[in-house]
C-alpha cells in the first residue's frame, strides 16, 4: 500500500542557487559586481535622455551635467572592470539554470493540504501585475522613476493582500446570485495564494520583493531569464522580468525563452516560466495545480510574432504538464496569467485575439472576439497621466475609473490613435486564463459569467464541456503611482463534484 505523501513536500529539484556548484555562484556573484559600475553609470546616462513632463532650461542644464559626470565615470571606472566582468559573466552562463529559488524560512506553515471529500472545495486566489521596475533610466522612458523606492512600495502594498484567508467550503462560497462577476477596488484582494509579476528587470528591485514576499506568502521564483549570447544569435542583457511567488509548495519549475524576438525586445529574455504546486491530498494522492507565467513581445505592430509565442507557450505548458505529472495525480487547476501585451477591442490585434489559446484556456472576461463582459476594464494607463494625482491615489483612481469620462482620461487609448469603441473600457493586456483536467476528479469553478452562455457570431469555444459557475475577476488600483498598469485578480473555486 502506497504511503500518503508527505506535508509540506520537499521542493525536490528546487535548490536556492541558480548553479550546481558553489564555486560557480560565487564566481558570478564576482562578475556582476564587477559589471555594475558600468551598469549603473549606462543607467544614469539614459535617464539624463528621457522626455520631462514640463521641461525648462534649468533642467536641461541639471540633465547635461549629469550625462557628462556619468560618461566620465563610465570612461574612467566603469569599461575597465566591465570588460573582465563581461567576459567571465558570458563563461558562466551555460551553467546557469535559468531562475533563482528562494524558498521560505525554516518557521514558514503552508496552509492546511486540501483533503477532499470532507472539505468538497477550496478556493484558490491569483493576482497578475506588471511593475515596470525596469533600470531606472529606461523606467523615466515610461514617466517612473526611482525603481528601488517603487518596489519597497510595491511590497508594502502587496502585504495587505497576504493576509491568509479562511480555507474550507464555508469561507468559499460563490456571490450572491445577480452580484457583478468583476469589481473595481482599491487594494489588493486580501487572502492571495499566488503572484505573477512581470518587468521585475532589476536585480536590486527584485531582491526586494523577495525579501518582502517569501516570509509573508512563501517561495520565490526571481532572475528568470537566459542570458548572455543566444541562438538567433541574440544577446541578451535583461532576464523576462518574471517573478512567481506562491503560498502553497512549488514541487518543479522550468523557464523556456522565446527563440524569436525583435527590436527592444530581443535584449530581453521573454518567455514562459512554468511551475507546479502541491495543494492537498486525495485517497493518498497529490492535489496539484500548475502555473503558467509570461510577458509577451510588446510593440503593437508586431502582431504574427506574438502569435508564435502563444503557439510556443501552449505546446511548452502542455509538454510541462505531462513531464511533471504522476499518473495518479489529481489535477486542480492550470492558470495562464501575464502580461500578453494584446488587448480585445483593437482590429490591429485581430490575429491574437482569434488564436487557440482561447479555446484551450477559459478567458473570464472575454465573450468573444472583440466582445467583452461589461465589467471588463482595460488595464494599461495613459503614460502622459501618471503623474496626475487622481492617477498616483489608489481611491481616488478607482473613483475615476467608474465612469467613462474618467476611463477616457486615465486609461490608454487604442493603438495608432484608432476608434475606440463604446462605451469606451480601455485596452486589457494583463490576463489570468485557466481551466481544468477534463477526465479529473476535481474542476474549477467560478461565480456565473453574465452572458456566458451566449453562442452569437464571436463567442468563444469553451476549453472544459462541464458546467461552469463563473469566478470572481478583480480589477485593482492599489499600485496607483507606482506602475503603468492595473492589477488583476482572479478568485477560483476549485471543487470535487459529488
Amino acid at each position: 500500500m502506497q504511503s500518503p505523501p508527505d506535508w509540506p513536500p520537499e521542493p525536490g529539484a528546487l535548490r536556492p542557487s541558480p548553479f550546481p556548484h558553489p564555486v560557480l555562484h560565487a564566481l558570478h556573484s564576482l562578475a556582476r559586481m564587477l559589471l555594475f559600475p558600468a551598469y549603473w553609470t549606462l543607467d544614469q546616462l539614459l535617464g539624463c535622455w528621457a522626455p520631462v513632463a514640463h521641461p525648462s532650461g534649468l533642467r536641461w542644464l541639471s540633465a547635461a551635467a549629469r550625462a557628462g559626470a556619468a560618461l566620465l565615470l563610465l570612461l574612467l571606472v566603469g569599461l575597465p572592470l566591465a570588460l573582465p566582468g563581461l567576459l567571465l559573466w558570458q563563461l558562466l552562463q551555460p551553467w546557469r539554470r535559468p531562475f533563482c529559488y528562494q524558498p521560505p524560512p525554516q518557521c514558514w506553515e503552508p496552509p492546511a493540504p486540501w483533503r477532499p471529500p470532507a472539505e468538497p472545495t477550496r478556493c484558490f486566489s491569483f493576482l497578475s501585475a506588471n511593475l515596470c521596475l525596469l533600470p531606472d533610466g529606461l523606467a523615466r522612458f515610461s514617466n517612473l522613476q526611482h525603481s528601488q523606492r517603487r518596489a519597497d512600495a510595491v511590497g508594502s502594498v502587496l502585504l495587505t493582500g497576504l493576509r491568509p484567508s479562511h480555507y474550507g467550503a464555508t469561507g468559499c462560497s460563490p456571490p450572491p446570485s445577480g452580484a457583478p462577476c468583476g469589481v473595481l477596488i482599491a487594494s489588493v484582494p486580501a487572502g492571495l495564494d499566488f503572484v505573477c509579476l512581470q518587468e521585475v528587470f532589476d536585480l536590486r528591485a527584485a531582491r526586494r520583493l523577495v525579501s518582502c514576499l517569501a516570509p509573508n506568502l512563501g517561495p520565490v521564483l526571481y532572475d528568470v531569464g537566459t542570458f548572455g549570447l543566444q541562438h538567433g544569435p541574440h544577446f541578451k542583457l535583461l532576464g523576462s522580468g518574471l517573478l512567481l511567488a506562491s503560498r502553497y509548495p512549488l514541487l518543479r519549475a522550468i523557464f523556456r525563452s522565446f527563440p524569436n524576438a525583435r527590436r527592444e525586445d530581443a535584449l530581453a529574455s521573454k518567455g514562459l516560466l512554468s511551475a507546479q504546486a502541491q495543494l492537498g491530498i486525495l485517497d493518498g494522492r497529490r492535489i496539484v495545480g500548475f502555473l503558467h507565467c509570461t510577458h509577451l513581445h510588446a510593440p503593437s505592430e508586431d502582431g504574427p510574432l506574438r502569435c508564435q509565442q502563444l503557439t510556443l507557450l501552449l505546446d511548452w505548458a502542455e509538454q510541462f504538464e505531462a513531464e511533471s505529472r504522476q499518473s495518479e495525480d489529481a489535477v486542480a487547476f492550470s492558470v495562464l496569467l501575464g502580461d500578453l501585451n494584446f488587448d480585445n477591442c483593437s482590429l490591429d490585434h485581430a490575429q491574437e485575439q482569434e488564436h487557440q489559446l482561447f479555446s484551450r484556456f477559459r478567458d473570464p472576461c472575454r465573450l468573444g472576439t472583440r466582445r467583452e463582459q461589461p465589467w471588463a476594464l482595460g488595464t494599461i494607463l495613459s503614460t502622459s497621466m501618471l503623474r496626475h494625482s487622481v492617477a498616483c491615489s489608489p481611491e481616488m483612481l478607482r473613483r475615476a475609473l467608474e465612469r467613462e469620462e474618467g476611463r477616457h482620461r486615465y486609461l490608454a487609448g487604442p493603438p495608432h490613435g484608432g476608434r475606440g469603441v463604446k462605451p469606451w473600457q480601455g485596452r486589457r493586456l494583463d490576463y489570468i486564463t485557466y481551466r481544468g483536467a477534463p477526465t479529473g476528479p476535481l474542476s474549477p469553478v467560478s461565480a456565473r459569467v453574465q452572458g456566458a452562455g451566449s453562442s452569437g457570431a464571436g463567442a468563444t469555444p469553451q476549453p472544459d464541456s462541464r458546467p461552469q459557475e463563473m469566478e470572481q475577476v478583480t480589477f485593482s488600483t492599489a499600485l496607483a503611482g507606482l506602475t503603468d498598469h492595473l492589477a488583476v485578480g482572479l478568485r477560483l473555486r476549485v471543487s470535487m463534484p459529488s
